[in-house]
This record gives structure tokens, C-alpha cells and sequence, in this order.
């Protein structure tokens, strides 16, 4: 090659070289990215960084006067509640603007991707003085039914969501991410655990009463009183957040208060597009999810499911129609007779139940109607529950 050739080479790569360096994104570009990278990073990641970088940023200036240290601390707290207490994801207390917003996402499998369903059911229910509705036991007897309700359901498909039942193994991540360190395995638990000042208890799945994967917190050492504004959910959401186990999941709160003992519960709820919030219910219809108990604003006990990955499939379901002839097929043959009182169904409401069916449990769609009636002066509620999934895509 010659060296006119070699001199015009050089020069078009240097024209390349120099093209590819000053190449660069629009403006503004990298600055929009962060932002939607950051926005799409849980909430209590993004208030952890922020804690870490203020404790950074005051190590780095030590001039900085204690009692000013403290005000910005309180502050950066003040904040941290509002994030773990749903402020800003849709949590207890949203708008609804806020609540739809927070939907979980479509469904990413394909419809029907689990084959055929294992139906819910109801057990029978048994009077419960934590219980945060009406604690009344089920009526012993046959009810004959009636519905003067109204039913919407705007939507012809709902996600089941499926989670793979967890291993030992499994159990000792979830003990590891509180610091805790395995002691034994007793028969029944996945694992026992502690840490300087709690006692951990991880249990798998419960055929019956169905239950889920769960874990169980009980302070060995004495805890102190949590110091934080508000009432017994507030104080409960604190001392959740200090052990990494605030959900993850929407959620609204309801407390049980007798003196200085509370129970608070955070009724855990799957989004459903089309009709918003649905309650997770208990084989009883009770709403359910992790429960803190408070005596004098100290934690005793807290036990919830355990954090686990959920998977989901869009179903089709039955129309509002469906569900209030099943629910009204539910009653004994022959209606109201001698003797039999008629409980009226007043309303209903899309909810979740957990159906355990071995390695791979499903929590389902499901319709819970409910109303009241009175035998011998002694009101009961009846409630009946309808599986929401069409009956071609269950198995029972």
C-alpha cells in the first residue's frame, strides 16, 4: 500500500475516533435515566441510601453541632414512617387516585399457564376475641338464603398468583437477612433461629387450616417501648421496619385494643386491574396477613407470611350472575322450612384465598358473600364463598 493510501487511512480513522468521543446522549439524557432508574427502585432502598448518605455526609463534616444532628435525624425518621406506613404506594390511608396507581403489575404468564385449579373452600367458624370483625361463631344449623345485594364485576379475567413452597435452605436466607443464626429444627418448622434479642420461628405450608409459609418473632431480651408518634398500627409498622420485615405487598390496618394490649394486623390485598383492592381471607373469611402484638407500646410477638416470590397467570372468571346463583345454590335443598331461619345476603366482595396443593400452593380469586340473621335473639353472620375462577379451568 502506499503512502498516500496509509496518510488518507490514518485520517479517516482519526475522523472515526474523534466522531465516536464526542458522541455523546442528548441533553438532559443522563440525568432523565437516573431519575426513572431511581423511581423504579423500592421504596425502602431508596430511604436506605438516603440514610446512608446523610450518615456519610455527617461523618464527613464534623463540625456539624450535635443538636443539629439530631433535628435532621428526627426528620429523616418522620420520613421513614410515612414510607413504610403505605403513604405514597397505595398503602392504608391512600387516595384512590394513589390506590389504583399502585396495582400490581399484569400478570406475566400465560393465561390458564396452571392448569386446572384446585377449588377454595370455607371452614367452619368459630367465635375469636382478636378477630377484626364481629367475633361470631358460625350458626350450627341450616340457613336458607336470600340476596338483596349488588355485585360488580367489571373484569372477565384475575390473576392466581402461585409461590413454590420454600426449603430449609430457603428458611435460613430469611433468618440470615434478620441477622439471626440457626439453633435447631424441630419437627413441624423449617428452622429456629435467634439473635441477641429475638427469638425466629419459620414453619412451611399448613394443609389444615390452610396456611402459608410463615414466620414467627418473639423478644428473648426485654425490648424497650418503640419511640414513635401515633397510635398502636404506627408503632407496630416501626418495630417492623427496625427488623426488615415492613411488607412489601399493599396492605390496610386494623388494631384489636383492650387497655394497654393491642393486636394490629396489616390485612395483606392483591391488586386486581379492573376492580382495585382485594382482602386476603382466612378459611373463615377473615381477613389476614402479619399480626404485631403491643402490650404498653413494647413488641411481644409478630408473626406474618414469609416473604416469598410469587409467580402469577391471568384466569377467566365468572360474571356477577354466576356467583350469586352458586351462592344462593349453596343453601340446602328445599329452601326455608319449619325451623330453618333465612340469613339475606347483603353483600359481597372479590377477595383471595390460599389453596395449598403441594409443592406449588395458588392464592385464588374467590367471591365472599355475607349477611346476618337471628335465632333466639343471638344475630350470626353467614357467609358463603364462591370460587371466582371459571369451573372449566378448576379441577374440583
Amino acid at each position: 500500500m502506499s503512502e498516500p493510501e496509509d496518510l488518507e487511512l490514518e485520517g479517516l480513522q482519526r475522523q472515526l475516533d474523534d466522531a465516536f468521543e464526542t458522541t455523546r446522549p442528548r441533553a438532559g439524557f443522563e440525568d432523565e435515566l437516573w431519575t426513572r432508574m431511581q423511581a423504579r427502585r423500592p421504596a425502602v432502598t431508596r430511604l436506605r441510601d438516603a440514610w446512608m448518605g446523610l450518615l456519610q455526609g455527617i461523618r464527613e463534616v464534623p463540625a456539624v453541632p450535635l443538636a443539629a444532628v439530631a433535628a435532621v435525624l428526627v426528620v429523616v425518621l418522620g420520613a421513614g414512617v410515612l414510607v413504610y406506613s403505605g403513604l405514597g404506594h397505595g398503602g392504608a390511608g391512600s387516595t384512590a387516585a394513589g390506590r389504583e396507581s399502585a396495582l400490581q403489575p399484569a400478570p406475566l404468564g400465560a393465561a390458564g399457564a396452571y392448569g386446572r385449579l384446585p377449588s377454595p373452600v370455607l371452614a367452619p367458624r368459630t367465635a375469636g376475641p382478636n378477630s377484626v370483625t364481629a367475633p361470631t361463631a358460625d350458626y350450627a344449623g341450616p340457613v336458607a338464603l336470600t340476596w338483596t345485594g349488588k355485585l360488580g364485576l367489571n373484569m372477565s379475567t384475575a390473576p392466581v398468583f402461585r409461590y413454590q413452597e420454600p426449603s430449609s435452605i430457603d428458611a435460613d436466607q430469611f433468618a440470615t437477612s434478620l441477622g439471626a443464626i440457626l439453633v435447631s429444627r424441630p419437627a413441624g418448622f423449617l428452622g429456629s433461629y435467634q439473635t441477641t434479642d429475638l427469638s425466629v420461628r419459620v414453619r412451611g405450608t399448613i394443609q389444615s387450616p390452610a396456611s402459608e409459609p410463615t414466620f414467627i418473632l418473639l423478644p428473648m431480651a426485654s425490648v424497650g417501648a418503640i419511640d414513635a408518634a401515633g397510635g398502636p398500627a404506627d408503632l407496630a409498622l416501626v418495630f417492623l421496619a427496625e427488623h426488615s420485615l415492613a411488607p412489601s405487598w399493599q396492605y390496610t390496618s386494623a388494631a384489636v385494643v383492650s387497655g394497654d394490649v393491642s393486636k394490629v394486623t396489616l390485612l395483606r390485598q392483591f391488586g386486581v386491574t379492573g376492580y382495585g383492592y382485594a382482602n386476603l381471607v382466612d378459611g373463615s373469611g377473615e381477613p389476614y396477613g402479619i399480626e404485631v402484638d403491643l402490650k404498653g407500646g413494647v413488641p411481644t410477638a409478630a408473626t406474618g407470611p414469609l416473604p416469598l416470590n410469587l409467580d402469577s397467570a391471568p384466569y377467566p372468571i365468572i360474571s356477577a350472575d354466576e356467583a350469586v346463583r352458586s351462592a344462593l345454590a349453596s343453601a340446602p335443598a328445599g329452601g326455608a322450612g319449619i325451623g330453618v331461619p333465612t340469613a339475606t345476603l347483603t353483600t359481597a366482595e372479590l377477595v383471595y384465598t390460599l389453596v395449598v396443593a403441594g409443592d406449588h400452593s395458588f392464592y385464588e380469586p374467590s367471591i365472599l358473600f355475607s349477611g346476618t340473621f337471628t335465632v333466639s335473639g343471638t344475630k350470626y353472620v353467614k357467609r358463603v364463598l364462591v370460587p371466582a375462577v371459571d369451573p372449566s379451568q378448576r379441577s374440583s
